[in-house]
Formats: C-alpha cells, structure tokens, sequence
C-alpha cells in the first residue's frame, strides 16, 4: 500500500481509545468508569456538547467497556476479539447510526424490532445514535416505550451538539453528560505531545494559535495541525502558521497599540493600509483588537496574566504594556471599538472608511487624567506635571481675588467668584472667599481637596448650568427619581449660579430624602456636567415663606390679564357687593381685591334673586 493510500489524518489516528485518553472531560470518564465498577449501568445516555469534544468517542469507549471480555480497571483492553471487532466497525452488538439520514418512523420501527434479540458476542447491545436531534417527531415517540422499558441487554447512547431540539420526554428518561468546551492549554499540551510523536518542531505560539484558531474543538485542531504540517513542512514557526491560517499576529495589535497611545494618525493610516493590502477582515480585525485591549485590561485588573491565553513571550509584552497604560483610556479605546465592530457588522458603504475612522478615532482621543494623580502633583509648587501628555506649569499659591456683584445665594450668605486673566500657560491657583465670617455651605472631601489645591469647584456658569439641566432632570436614576417629580410640582426649587446649584425644598420629608442622596446627586450632577458642581441644600421653607412663594407666583401669572380682569370687574353692580359681604372671601378673591384694589360684588339673576 502507497504511503499516499496508509495516511490517517491525525483527528482518526490519535482517536482516544480509553477512558484515560480522553482530554478535558474527566467529570464524564470518572462517572462511567465508577457505573461500570459498581454495576450500575443506566439503559439512556444522552452526550451533549461542542462539536470535536468527545461524544462520540466516548459512547464507543463505553461500548468495548461493557463488552470487553479482559477488562483493566474498568477500561477496556482494545486487544480481545470482542474490542477488535468494535474498532473495525464490525460488531453486530454495537450498532452506530446517523439521526439526521435516519430520522423516520420506519427506521425507528426497525430498531426496535431488532433491540429485542441478545447480543451475540458480548453482554450488552448497544445503539449510538448520532444527531439524536434529527430525528421528526414522530421518530421520537415512536422511540419512547422501548426507550422507558428496554431488554435487560439494551443501552442507548444518544450524542448532540443541540439539546435544546431533543423532546424533554426523550431527556426524562435518559441520564445526561454535558461535554465541554476544550481550553486552550489542554488543546497545547495535546497537540505537543502528537507533534512530538510525529516528528514535527513546531514552537508554542504556533500551538496557540492553532489552539485558539479552533474555538474550543480538539477534532478541529487537529484538522488544522494537518493543514499546517501540510504548508510549513516538519518545521513549523508562528509567522509560516500566520500566513497558511491567515492570521492576523500579536505584533499587528501591538502596533496599533502603540500608535493609538501615541496619536500618531498617519501610523493608523499606514496600519489600516497594510490590512487591506493582505486581505484581512476588517471586522475580524477590529474583534482581535478588542481582545487585545481585553488582555490589557485584565493584567491592570488582576496584576497578573493567568487570563490571558498566549505564549509566554506574548504574556510578558502584555504586562509590560499594562504598566504603561491608563485603564480608563483602554476603557473609552474598547468603547470605541466596539461601536466601530457593530457598524461594520452591518455590512454599511464604504467598509475602509468606516474602518480607518475608528482606527483615528483611537489615535485622536486625548489621554485621561486621573484628579487624584494630578492633586498630588499639584500638591510640589513649582512643579511641571504632564496633563492629557501635555506638560503644563504648576503653580500653587493664592490668586489675586476680584469681588463679583449680585453672586448673593441667600440673605445668609455670600459667595465672591475668583477671577484672573489667563496666561500663555495653564496655571492652577487657589481661591479664596470674601469674608471668612459668611457662612458656607458643607463640601465634600473632593470639593475641599480642590480648593485647598487652588482649582476652582465648577468651571460652568450659570448659562452653562441651565442649558443642561432638563438633560439632568431626564437622566437621574431611579433612586433620585423624586428629584425630578419634586421640581415639576413645585415642591423643589433649584436656583442656578456660578457657584452651582442651590436646593430649597418647600417641605422636612423633601429635605431629609435630598440629605440622604446629596452625594449620589452630586456624583450625577458630576457625570451629566463632566465636572464637579456645588450643591448646597437649603432648610425646608416655612408656611409663612411657602404663601409668600405661592403669592408672588400666582401674581407673576395673573399680571398679564390685569386689564382684561379689571375691565371685567367694572361691570359689577354695587348692589351684589352688599349682598356678598355675608359670604367669607376665596384665595383667589383675596388675591384679586389686593392686587388690583377690586371690589368684590354679586350679580343678580332676571329674577331678582
């Protein structure tokens, strides 16, 4: 026989043939190793899981296991008469069928008619039925009585890569192994051992990327070892596996790492060309890169590289960028990423374009600062300290303090905005208040650290503050969702500065609910403005200050019908202002009398009632 005619592809020669061989699922080949031992043998299995990961090896595994005539610690021997004939496929008690070409009624009937004879050779007969989930449904029912009472000498064995299609009827009455996913180490290891056995060098970042290239199947890895040894020969190196999987390697993302925390645009360019040019998937390409910011991210979470899966050269490079790179840029990079990936998932115009916009998208976002890290190196006078890359001089000391007119919050206090002309340089000072003596309101630790460092509270302005607010007011969570009902009834009233925002509340129970959320308010305020925003609450009004409120508004809402009303009132007669004098005064009458010095009459019917 030519050598072409004796190959075996490597997924058939290297088929596990005990229950010891099988890699990755220890917790079905325990549990049938132990059933075999204690004699308590299930008639139904059901093998669910991944394609490539063993169901079916293991159900011929269990075969030879219960036939086998010389068994060694519950495996079989592979070498008795009973073993050689399942091996070649030629046991009459082990019968293999394929669900989806034998999915009928008929094919059922005829199965059952022959489960009922003894096996001829061994102790049990068994049936695997592969694709069980292919079966019609009237294939599955007719299977139901044989598969509740079978012979004494029948064991089914059912293998699926989708249980959710398999009747629940047919689940109840099997026992159910769910197969794995293979890790990524376990497919290494494998695939080292058989390259070694082979003959064939190969190092390990080209067993990772095989690993990783078959998503978790041993069978397909090792299809892909075959193809690999078929173009790389007996020696295999990462770049020759790159090119015959066409991959796209570690180094590639790396690049692009760098010349995003860079900004260097016109790398991005020549990146986003070189893709092109070797026929990658954009959006294959831009799912690597979120895994490569993935890795990243999971080094500066754990301080370690345990979950990431690559060799140990990759691994290193890996914590080696983690030390250099701010976690909320790789937070805002995978941001942008994943919006790019979605679009190009859509399959839109112009997929280069979209493509190469995000890739300048990452290039262009300015690095984050960290306020903490940046009040630290405020806290060195004369210090430069880098802001968003770029170095800015620090100074630390008091600025020069400008009163501002009309910055009055309440009669109780008062608040004097700093102000100074900017300089060529951003320059960090202190500010200070007009008159130490006023009463200020309780800031919170960050506010204080900030103004003891000389950074102003707030940069917005009064305007800048009103534009958002009803964004503010939609966006509140849940929690602060009595906020929100509060301003539009009228029972919070926010007044809007400089100096941030002021809350007087109109009743205890508002007050004491604002008191209690004041700092998750202010984090919100934070997070909509994009800055620190002082929040001072007011005491609850009193009943004297909330009709004096009341009046003053329902006076701002009638001063635009004064005419039409006082018009009106003329045509009253006196005699009616004798006959109300007997009845007690509405609000509204009262308010009328006061604000237009009305008087108040009664106009009689025809009858002269």
């Amino acid at each position: 026989m030519s050598e072409q005619q004796s190959f075996i592809v490597t997924a058939r020669k290297w088929r596990p043939l005990r229950f010891s061989d099988v890699v990755g699922q220890d917790h079905v080949t325990t549990t049938l190793k132990n059933a075999i031992a204690s004699g308590r043998i299930h008639h139904a299995y059901l093998f669910t899981g991944p394609r490539g990961v063993g169901k079916t090896t293991c159900a011929r595994i269990l075969a030879r296991a219960l036939n086998c005539e010389n068994p060694q610690d519950n495996e079989p021997c592979n070498t008795c008469q009973t073993c050689r004939d399942v091996l070649d496929g030629r046991s009459v008690d082990v019968i293999e069928i394929d669900g989806a070409s034998n999915n009928s009624v008929d094919d059922v009937r005829k199965l059952r008619d022959n489960a009922k004879y003894a096996p001829m050779h061994g102790t049990y007969k068994m049936y695997i039925i592969d694709e069980v989930h292919m079966l019609s449904t009237a294939a599955f029912n007719a299977l139901l009585k044989t598969l509740e009472e079978p012979p004494a000498h029948l064991v089914f064995v059912f293998a699926t890569t989708e249980i959710h299609k398999v009747p629940a009827t047919i689940l109840s009455r099997c026992q159910r192994f769910d197969f794995r996913r293979m890790e990524v180490s376990s497919i290494v290891n494998h695939l080292g051992t058989i390259a070694e056995a082979e003959g064939v060098t190969i190092d390990e970042a080209s067993l990772v990327a095989i690993a990783r290239k078959a998503d978790g199947s041993m069978r397909d890895s090792q299809s892909i070892f075959d193809q690999v040894v078929s173009f790389c020969g007996m020696n295999i190196t990462s770049g020759a596996v790159a090119d015959a999987l066409h991959l796209i390697d570690a180094d590639f993302f790396f690049e692009l790492s760098d010349a995003a925390a860079s900004h260097n645009v016109s790398r991005m360019f020549d990146l986003s060309r070189q893709v092109i040019q070797r026929g990658y998937d954009l959006q294959e390409c831009l799912v690597g890169l979120l895994e490569h910011y993935r890795n990243i991210l999971t080094v500066m979470s754990t301080g370690s590289t345990e979950l990431i899966d690559g060799a140990a050269s990759t691994l290193e490079r890996y914590a080696a960028e983690a030390q250099r790179t701010n976690q909320a840029d790789v937070i805002r990079r995978m941001n942008l990423i994943s919006n790019g990936e979605a679009v190009l998932r859509q399959n839109p115009p112009q997929p280069r374009v979209r493509f190469e916009f995000t890739l300048v998208q990452l290039a262009s976002m300015d690095s984050a600062v960290d306020l903490g890290d940046l009040l630290d190196r405020l806290s060195a006078p004369g210090t430069s300290a880098p802001v968003g890359g770029v170095s800015m001089a620090i100074r630390v000391g008091p600025r020069r303090r400008v009163a501002s007119s009309e910055q009055r919050v309440a009669s109780s206090e008062q608040r004097v905005v700093s102000s100074e002309q900017p300089t060529a340089t951003a320059t960090a000072t202190a500010t200070a208040t007009a008159n130490s003596n006023s009463p200020l309101k309780k800031v919170s630790s960050l506010s204080a650290k900030i103004r003891s460092k000389g950074a102003p509270v707030s940069s917005l302005s009064s305007r800048n503050l009103a534009e958002k607010w009803s964004g503010v007011l939609e966006a509140l969570p849940e929690h602060l969702a009595f906020v929100r009902s509060s301003v539009r009834q009228g029972l919070l009233v926010v007044d809007l500065s400089d100096v941030g925002l002021v809350l007087r509340p109109s009743a205890d129970v508002i007050h004491h609910r604002l008191a209690d959320q004041l700092n998750d308010l202010k984090e919100h305020l934070a997070t909509v403005y994009g800055t620190a925003v002082g929040v001072h609450l007011m005491p609850a009004r009193s009943s004297s200050e909330q009709q004096r409120l009341t009046a003053n508004s329902q006076q701002h809402q009638l001063t635009g019908n004064s005419q039409q009303l006082t018009g009106n009132s003329q045509q009253l007669t006196a005699s009616g202002e004798q006959g109300a004098g007997s009845a007690s005064p509405l609000p509204i009458e009262e308010t009328l009398v006061r604000l237009f010095n009305a008087k108040k009459v009664t106009v009689f019917n025809g009858s002269g009632a």
